[in-house]
């Protein structure tokens, strides 16, 4: 580049030449890393400079031919990596532009095919006569219109997408700005939601009363009268809303609002139904039906004492195994509850049917079974 740039006496001409340099070199490092961009370049420079001494032309406007044909990434394709069909990254030839080509040839061939076929053009004068490249300028010209129709036919789908999704944000809003101006449904206080958040926090302590019922009554349902079980789960639940006033009491004693007093006894509340559920669980890993999925998980551990280093090491595999087992039986006991009392609350139907669980613990057992009595 140094003898046409030394063509360039005006000192702002330079500037804007080695402005633009700067431009193309951090775009060619965006290509391939800056460590081999400035190497790239310089040889780009120099193919450009010997093919225009080549064609024995003076290069008259050296800032234009600098900044127009010199520097700039030439290429027909949409890779950003393709320099006159020469991959920038790896050297290899552009497999976009070769597309292209065999793209403009597959064209080439379909206009002489027609013309063969239609007795306008004789073999012999294909890609040499007028008639020829008249109609490849119509047939291309033909595809052209025609992927313009795609184009903005893609266009008007994405204006019409993006109309959609602002019309419907905009119903969002309104929507959100007449729950702004509703009441809150539960006490009338104006609220930006459905529910202010005094309420929801006295609706939080609600749920958690009801949740420590449902896991109260799962421990030991086999066992107890239904009729106890409802009482001693309504117990919990008060147990919990009296948890829950009392902090909101001791809140209100403390000279807290009323938001901050219904905050405290919601905590209050999740923290003692919380309490309640971990002594629910401990119960129920205790139970006949936790001891019987412990048992089947030691043993089919024990069957694998083979993958083990030592009978030690399968020991304790097994009773990890019979431990896990324990407890996911005792939580899958406490979900059925919760999900029992969900549906008892809505007032659905409760279904007579076995529990899934059990059924498909009874269908594995079943089976190790009928292996075991197989090998005897």
């Amino acid at each position: 580049m140094e003898p046409v740039l030394g063509q360039v006496a005006r000192t702002a001409a330079r500037r804007t030449v080695l402005a633009a340099v700067r431009r193309e070199l951090q775009l060619v490092a965006g290509v391939v890393g800056p460590e081999s961009a400035e190497r790239l370049l310089s040889a780009r420079l120099d193919r450009r400079l010997t093919r225009q001494r080549l064609s024995q032309a003076p290069i008259t406007d050296p800032v234009g031919w600098l900044i127009g044909r010199a520097l700039p990434r030439l290429s027909s394709c949409y890779d950003a990596r393709c320099d006159e069909g020469i991959r920038l990254d790896t050297g290899a030839r552009c497999s976009a532009c070769e597309a292209l080509i065999a793209d403009r040839r597959a064209l080439r061939h379909s206009v002489a095919v027609r013309l063969f076929r239609n007795q306008l053009l004789p073999e012999r004068e294909y890609g040499r006569t007028e008639r020829f490249e008249e109609a490849l300028r119509r047939e291309f010209a033909s595809q052209q219109a025609h992927a313009a129709v795609l184009r903005r036919r893609a266009t008007d789908e994405r204006n019409a997408r993006q109309a959609a999704v602002a019309a419907r944000r905009a119903e969002a809003e309104a929507v959100a700005a007449v729950r702004k101006e509703a009441p809150c449904l539960d006490c009338g206080r104006q609220t930006a939601a459905d529910v202010c958040g005094i309420c929801s926090s006295w609706r939080a302590v609600e749920a958690a009363a009801s949740e420590a019922g449902d896991v109260t009554r799962a421990v030991g349902t086999g066992d107890r009268d239904p009729t106890v079980l409802a009482r001693v789960a309504e117990r919990a639940a008060a147990d919990v809303r009296a948890e829950a006033e009392l902090a909101a009491s001791r809140g209100r004693a403390e000279g807290a609002a009323e938001e901050t007093a219904s905050c405290m006894a919601k905590l209050a509340a999740e923290l003692t139904a919380w309490e309640r559920r971990s002594a629910a669980l401990d119960a129920l890993a205790l139970e006949a039906r936790a001891d019987a999925e412990a048992v089947a998980a030691f043993e089919a551990e024990l069957r694998r004492a083979h993958l083990h280093p030592s009978a030690d090491d399968a020991q304790r595999a097994a009773r990890a195994a019979a431990e896990a087992a324990r407890l996911r039986t005792a939580e899958h006991l406490i979900a059925v509850a919760l999900a029992e009392g969900r549906a008892r609350r809505r007032g659905a139907p409760q279904q007579d049917e076995a529990d899934p669980y059990r059924v498909g613990a009874a269908r594995v057992r079943a089976e190790i079974h009928r292996a075991k009595a197989k090998v005897a």
